[in-house]
């Protein structure tokens, strides 16, 4: 109340006071900020066949690499032992399908004192919550969101939770007396998802855990993303995890028909007859484009609509509607304010049910106006083909896929795409499958879509955009002057960790990473390690002046036992102001940025670069394992 007045009604008299032009000011203003696109900063994913980076997500999806999931094996600890002892009654007759798979190994191990979260309780989180916590933490360090960076900004946690099956095996085989613990609770809640997050990440905002199956992912995408635009929040964490830790799970999916005899998704071909089980985790980090601008961020692409949908006048929880396919598709575009004919690719939900991918093909020519052959043509795939079926958290490699190819300005290749399913009418629509790594369609904007589809009803999509590119006006004399100024060096290498193994293994990381690539230079890649990264106790630093001095440096950090200290032995007079700001580092001050590259100056880019190493101990109690 102002006074004895509503504020609707206060609210009212100022609108009277404002002329048209003022009104149609704020009008413009409140649509921007309704509108308004939003990037995705930074990526972090933990999926099968070894992918634990996008670069490497990127590169097994360019190569058209396929899992062996019909023969993969049941998966192993990280003392070797199998995750389900197969030869318990209860468990033989599930023997053939639990060996198909897309499977994570490892799974008992978690870096707990990263986190500063003590074994007892690690011992009795749920495996999902310690790898979601793990990739987000490198999903913040390659957008390059130190806490430093973060500190006086709202950050939003979305975090996917589906079914937490930790405890099953201690419910069948029964737990001794003494071994309740306190921690069991929020271990295996799924609140704690999110709220795990950002209390071991230090993040104040919005935490909010999200539940719709297969569409989980995009579900809190569009969640997070309204948030921004309201302001809600300043960043937003979006990710899922999706583990298989009880092997019933398998046998009722496959009572449903749902599984694939043959153990592989092959979506939009002949030989479809299901899909086949996968686990992962994938994270994204997004922020408001103007901000991700201001920020010197380098988004890889931008969201820009989205949409959630059911179709509840369906015969059942699980029938796929067409009309419910088509609603939130064209609410996304709309959302998006994009003509569908405009869209050029989407990543489809389709994960290896022959009727499910032709009534979705039949329902993205009907929505995205490709009905005719003469259209301009829209490519489908999924990553699914490749990778296997991750469930609920299988919307995060489907959009990371369509993120990357927007950056890359490349559609990837789909699995099986010369035996594509005959009942699809691709002759008669502009439908499109990629033999190989297609040059995108466009030479202007490029822009893409990606579905999820929940089991229960809940249908999401999301359509995307290339982020424009940069620099912008003054290009030449500004990159120009950042180059001598890149060139003017030399640097202070700052490298830091939690433990000396896990800086041996950041050096590592970061030294596979640049050693083949030339999109680099060491003044970037020194700026990223100084400003975007937290600093830890254990530290490193090196004096280096080109690219082969700051490769040898890392090269001697990834050593099995680098040690703190100094690394610029007989450093010259010429180098004494590097060598400063290094010693200074080493005795745990922190990095003096502002007066390495002066905010009004002219700085090195910030780039995508590994995120600190992990180092996994084994958390996991006897009474999990399933014998």
């Amino acid at each position: 109340m102002t006074g004895d007045r509503p504020k609707a009604t206060s609210y009212i008299d100022h609108l009277e006071t404002l002329s048209k032009k003022q009104l149609m000011v704020m009008l413009a203003r409140q649509h921007h900020e309704r509108t308004q696109p939003v990037a995705v900063i930074g990526m972090g994913c933990r999926l099968p066949g070894g992918l634990d980076d996008p670069r490497a997500l990127w590169s097994a999806l360019r190569e058209g690499r396929v899992l062996p999931t019909e023969a993969a094996g049941v998966p192993a600890d990280s003392l070797g032992r199998p995750r389900w002892n197969l030869a318990a009654p209860d468990l033989a007759p599930l023997a053939g399908r639990l060996r198909q798979g897309a499977y994570l190994t490892d799974v008992d191990l978690f870096d707990a004192d990263r986190f500063g979260i003590a074994h007892e309780e690690a011992r009795h989180m749920d495996p999902q919550q310690r790898l979601l916590l793990e990739v987000a933490a490198e999903a913040l360090a390659d957008a390059n969101l130190s806490r430093e960076r973060l500190r006086g900004r709202d950050v939003g946690v979305y975090a996917v939770a589906g079914p937490v099956e930790y405890p099953h095996a201690w419910l069948r085989g029964g737990i001794p007396g003494d071994g309740l613990s306190a921690h069991m609770s929020t271990g295996s809640s799924p609140s704690a998802f999110s709220g795990r997050i950002a209390l071991s990440l230090g993040l104040n905002g919005p935490a909010v855990t999200v539940d719709t199956a297969s569409s989980s992912m995009l579900t809190a995408v569009h969640l997070a993303v309204r948030a921004l635009r309201a302001r809600e929040c300043d960043v937003a964490l979006v990710g899922t995890c999706n583990l298989l830790l009880s092997p019933f799970g398998t046998g009722i999916l496959d009572r449903a028909g749902m599984l694939s005899p043959t153990g592989r998704s092959r979506p939009f071909t002949r030989h479809a007859d299901g899909h086949v089980r996968g686990e992962g985790c994938g994270v994204v980090v997004l922020k408001r484009y103007a901000d991700a601008v201001a920020d010197g961020d380098r988004p890889y692409a931008l969201v820009r609509g989205s949409a959630v949908h059911a179709q509840g006048d369906r015969p059942g929880i699980s029938v796929a509607s067409a009309r419910g396919q088509k609603a939130v598709i064209e609410r996304a575009l709309q959302d998006a304010d994009v003509a569908p004919e405009d869209v050029q690719y989407v990543e489809a939900q389709a994960n290896g049910s022959r009727i499910g991918g032709q009534i979705e093909a039949e329902t993205l020519a009907d929505a995205y106006a490709r009905r005719s052959p003469d259209a301009t043509p829209l490519y489908i795939g999924s990553c699914k083909a490749n990778l296997g079926y991750l469930e609920t958290a299988s919307g995060a490699p489907g959009l990371m896929k369509t993120v990357l190819a927007l950056a890359h300005a490349e559609i990837p290749p789909q699995p099986g795409e010369e035996e594509a399913d005959p009942d699809i009418p691709w002759e008669r629509t502009a439908l499109r499958l990629a033999a190989k790594p297609l040059p995108w369609p466009t030479h202007g904007r490029r822009r893409a879509a990606v579905s999820g589809f929940g089991f229960c009803g809940t249908l999401a999509h999301v359509v995307l955009e290339s982020a424009p590119e940069r620099p912008a006006a003054g290009a030449a004399v500004a990159a120009g002057t950042a180059r001598a100024a890149e060139d003017a060096g030399p640097w202070p290498l700052l490298l830091s960790a939690h433990s000396a193994e896990a800086l041996a293994g950041t050096a590592a990381r970061l030294h596979r990473h640049l050693r083949d690539r030339a999109d680099w230079s060491p003044a970037a890649v020194c700026r990223t390690l100084a400003e975007g990264r937290d600093h830890h106790a254990v530290r490193y630093a090196a004096v280096v002046h080109d690219r082969s001095a700051l490769l040898a440096a890392l090269e001697r950090a990834s050593a099995a036992d680098p040690g703190p200290g100094l690394d610029a032995p007989g450093a010259p007079a010429h180098l004494t102001g590097a060598a400063r700001h290094a010693r200074r580092y080493v005795a745990q001050e922190a990095p003096a940025t502002a007066e390495l590259w002066p905010p009004d100056g002219p700085r090195p880019e910030l780039l995508h670069l590994p995120g600190p190493a992990l180092v996994g101990r084994r958390h996991w109690p006897d009474h999990h394992n399933w014998i």
